[in-house]
């Protein structure tokens, strides 16, 4: 990295400072500039297999150390229909277990502060839940648990038959007493079928929400930075209880995908995915010392190089004068075992 600076340095660098997406196209950024950005963007979508500087963000599922900054319109608030029909279900049966004063019921005040004080439940709407939960749980092996309940209460032979006589409107006006042991038990069964629906959408709304528009720039910081002033929410989106969390995620979503943003540093890398999004890594700006040291680690570097090169040149040499020394000695070696005679002048004559 400081020989990748100091070699960018050398060449040139630039310092850019950009307020929108077209001042930065044309600029013509290059590894070693210096960029200072201010602008509005989205917090990228954290993905799996995906790389990121920190494996935990505090905005999950968004990871505000990116940011994906175009001039596309912002994408709308994610909607789900099972989210709806299992917010539904929860509201009906939480009305009912723990009514309200001025709730609108079916019974009598007289005929539920009886029922009250005999320290039962009063279910004064079953065929609502009934059709509630046929609505969520439409696939026969979904809500198995739940829908065996409500089938006992019923008191019917199946589930078909129970939803069978709710769309008759057969359960109007059916009221059901439940001990709370039971009403406890049924108010948890409800939570605990909800909760894969609501947890499913959340997952599902979350990528669904990474798809920015063709072009434009990803900004993201090599140490994994924030570059996004919004607090930080006291607990992540999954800690949350299944039935918040679809909540919390819109919530994040509307502060996130149209988010002031402030992002300097030193480009370290460039490139261009497939959906003509230009990548932009940032490195922070060293300070004096930093600069010193870099500068330091650099010309370390290069001596360290040199001396290489030194060592090399001389072992090649040595290598060579070697040979030739083994050459020169075995010629030595065979004219002394093989002598070459001269003739004399007297045999000449």
């Amino acid at each position: 990295m400081p020989f990748k600076f100091t070699l960018s340095w050398l060449k040139g660098a630039q310092t850019i400072e950009a307020t929108t997406v077209s001042q930065l196209e044309k600029a013509h950024v290059r590894i070693g500039d210096t960029l200072r950005l201010t602008g509005t963007g989205m917090c990228n979508i954290r993905t799996p297999g995906s790389w990121s500087a920190k494996e935990d963000s505090p905005f999950l599922p968004f990871d505000c150390s990116q940011i994906v900054w175009n001039d596309a319109p912002p994408l709308p608030l994610p909607e789900s229909d099972i989210v709806s029909k299992a917010t539904a279900l929860m509201q009906s049966v939480q009305r009912q277990l723990h009514p309200e004063t001025d709730d609108d019921s079916r019974v009598s005040p007289a005929l539920r502060s009886a029922i009250q004080k005999s320290g039962m439940v009063l279910l004064d709407d079953f065929g609502d839940i009934v059709q509630k939960t046929n609505d969520l749980c439409s696939a026969k092996d979904d809500c198995l648990r739940l829908k065996n309940a409500l089938v006992n209460l019923g008191n019917t032979r199946n589930w078909e038959t129970l939803t069978k006589r709710a769309t008759a409107g057969k359960l109007d006006g059916v009221n059901v007493l439940l001990r709370p042991v039971s009403a406890e038990s049924l108010e948890n069964l409800v939570t605990t079928s909800t909760a894969p629906f609501v947890i499913r959408e959340t997952s599902r709304a979350a990528q669904a929400l990474n798809s920015p528009a063709p072009g434009g720039f990803l900004i993201a910081s090599d140490e994994g930075s924030v570059l996004v002033n919004q607090p930080w929410p006291a607990v992540s989106l999954y800690d949350y209880p299944a039935h918040e969390q679809w909540g919390e995620l819109r919530r994040l979503a509307g502060m996130l995908m149209h988010t002031p943003f402030h992002a300097e540093g030193i480009v370290t890398n460039l490139f261009t995915d497939a959906n003509g999004t230009q990548h932009i890594n940032l490195h922070r700006i060293p300070d004096r010392s930093g600069l010193w040291r870099y500068l330091g680690i650099t010309l370390l570097l290069l001596s360290m190089v040199g001396c290489m090169a030194y060592h090399a040149v001389q072992a090649l040499r040595r290598y060579q004068r070697h040979r030739q020394r083994m050459e020169e000695i075995q010629k030595y070696y065979e004219s002394c075992l093989n002598p070459v005679l001269l003739p004399s002048s007297d045999s000449q004559d």
